[in-house]
């Protein structure tokens, strides 16, 4: 799922330690956003995300075998709020990467026509 994570970093416009909010698309990092001016950095990270996508879905019948080893009632009483929760989560972190990699390419596209 992409998930947003707010930490100290120094801004590149600011000049200043200032709140930022990461975004990451599973463990992929996409984007970081200085909440002081607004200076996003995004990362086209399409390709790296299918790979991360599939490790991830290969490895989810063991994770979920270790939780409900390690407790079977909490386990049991997730079910129902997680699973019908996945596809949304995974809907929302494809659109994160995808918005990311489209804002990536017309940057890139730009910045070959000025050549």
């Amino acid at each position: 799922m992409s998930t947003v994570q707010h930490t100290e970093l120094t801004c590149a416009r600011c000049g200043t330690d200032t709140p930022h909010d990461v975004v990451y698309a599973g463990r992929l990092l996409v984007q970081v956003t200085c909440t002081a001016c607004g200076k996003t950095l995004e990362r086209d990270v399409r390709a790296d995300y299918l790979a991360d996508l599939r490790r991830r879905v290969a490895s989810k019948p063991k994770r979920m075998l270790r939780r409900l080893r390690k407790n079977p009632l909490r386990f049991a009483g997730s079910l129902p709020k997680t699973v019908p929760a996945k596809p949304l989560e995974l809907l929302s972190e494809i659109m994160v990467v995808w918005r990311a990699g489209r804002t990536h390419e017309g940057t890139r596209s730009s910045a070959s026509r000025n050549r």
